[in-house]
């Protein structure tokens, strides 16, 4: 870019104060996306003892989430550079609001079941946008020395829709009888061709008139929240700002299909991709079942403050590192790979206390498991923002959607695993440290070039400057 075209994009940078309403929305559309997303999962015993559902069902109504990302996790990226933000975002909400509306419509269990199973795909329909658009609004709407704390703030007020689930689980719905609650050696006691429908022997009406009215007020709750959302995105959620605001905003991506396809070339993409992919969605289907993994040790309420502690703690973690990453970008390497490395030791700590090697107390699971999720979710965002600089001039939806999608693949094949008869639950402990530690070495021998905010330097008259990932120094040519 020479000195005439800088001087003429520098002339139209704009920020814009709605920056930060845009989004906020954007966030609550996440949030709810991910509060719908995790329904059941806190409130699995009860769900079970009301409508009869095994574990497995439970596990499915989550997986519903990656299946669904599988069919559609490629089109909505292109939606988002195709039509923009608005359209993207909107249709989104859409399909989150009429996922909530599937759930409410009756309470019988059969026909309640089916339909449950609709609004969980739907609304997993709704997660491409949720889960890969963020960074692509940061590119859009703010300048470079923001982006990755937009980012950071954006996931993490959409992951808090995750946290929340855990306790307003609880908080609606009451725990069953205990002596209806299963323990964990039925996890996946499955009946031939019932996964997807009730499994266990329903108590009679009149015991579980309480818990279903329960469950199904919490559900009209969330329709409700859903909808109002969706409204307040109609009626203003514009796709760009008048002005952008950096210069590489006004760079023009790769056509989506062809820069979907370059990526396959670009090696350091890849390994942020499969470190991304692998940890994260091994990760997040192992915390969304975390009440399921602690049945025999921990009441459903304990097991869902921990998830909420866990989540909102990762998602203040990201914020504050976002920050510091946008301060220092050259050092993001190296805050992935510590976060990872001590998430990942706190993750093995855990399976020890599980299997007795270390001596067994409430306190240390408490420690171990929100320490861990606190570590590895605070990387989210870094990732994000890593992968588009190494993706770039391929668009941020493509990247991140690329991310994102095999991500959900990973989650697909951890949900999967409960299809096994008999498996227990110690399998997925030794999965989700097996799953970080493989990641580790990936990172440290990451190499590339951070080529968007090369092209945004310009802007501030440092030219020829090459930015490496794996460096602790800037080399400026002269």
């Amino acid at each position: 870019m020479n000195k005439e075209n800088i001087s003429k994009e520098k002339s139209s940078i704009q920020t814009y104060k709605r920056r930060w309403y845009i989004l906020t929305m954007f966030s609550v559309y996440a949030f709810s996306q991910n509060l719908a997303w995790n329904t059941w999962g806190p409130i699995s015993a009860s769900s079970e003892y009301v409508f009869g559902w095994s574990d497995a069902t439970i596990a499915w109504l989550s997986n519903w989430g990656p299946v669904s990302y599988i069919l559609t996790g490629l089109f909505f990226p292109w939606l988002l550079q195709v039509k923009g933000l608005r359209w993207a975002t909107l249709s989104s909400m859409f399909l989150v609001a009429v996922g909530s509306a599937f759930r409410v419509i009756t309470s019988q269990s059969y026909a309640a079941t089916i339909l449950i199973h609709i609004g969980q795909f739907l609304n997993g329909v709704a997660g491409p946008i949720a889960m890969g658009a963020m960074p692509t609004l940061s590119a859009t709407w703010f300048p470079p020395h923001e982006r990755v704390t937009a980012t950071a703030l954006g996931t993490g007020i959409g992951t808090m829709g995750t946290a929340l689930s855990f306790v307003l689980g609880p908080i609606f719905v009451s725990s069953p009888p205990t002596q209806q609650s299963g323990n964990c050696s039925n996890i996946s006691s499955l009946e031939e061709g019932d996964i997807f429908m009730t499994t266990t022997k329903q108590p009679n009406g009149t015991d579980i008139r309480k818990e279903k009215e329960e469950i199904m007020n919490y559900m009209y709750y969330q329709c409700g929240w859903s909808v109002l959302v969706l409204l307040v995105i109609l009626c203003y959620f514009p796709a760009k700002p008048p002005n952008p605001p950096c210069v590489s905003a006004t760079v023009e991506r790769d056509s989506y299909w062809p820069g979907l396809w370059s990526l396959r070339k670009k090696v350091s993409f890849l390994i942020i991709g499969g470190t991304y992919s692998v940890s994260m969605g091994v990760l997040n289907g192992w915390t969304s079942v975390i009440s399921i993994n602690l049945k025999s040790r921990l009441s459903e309420t304990s097991a869902g403050w921990i998830g909420f502690y866990a989540t909102v703690g990762g998602c203040v973690a990201g914020l504050v590192v976002g920050r510091f990453a946008d301060l220092f970008t050259r050092y993001m390497k190296l805050f992935i790979l510590i976060l990872y490395i001590v998430g990942t030791v706190f993750l093995i700590v855990f399976s020890l206390l599980l299997v007795d090697v270390i001596p067994y107390a409430d306190v240390y699971v408490y420690v171990t498991v929100i320490a861990a999720t606190v570590l590895l979710c605070a990387a989210v965002p870094l990732l994000y923002e890593l992968a588009c600089e190494l993706a770039y001039p391929t668009s941020e939806g493509a990247a991140n959607g690329l991310l994102t999608y095999f991500n959900n693949f990973c989650g697909l094949i951890f949900y999967a695993i409960f299809l096994v008869p008999n498996i227990g639950t110690m399998w997925m402990n030794w999965t989700v440290i097996g799953a970080t530690v493989v990641c580790i070495p990936l990172i440290a021998v990451l190499k590339g070039r951070f080529n968007r905010l090369e092209v945004d330097s310009g802007l501030h008259k440092i030219e020829d400057q090459e930015i490496l990932v794996n460096s602790e120094y800037i080399n400026q040519n002269t």
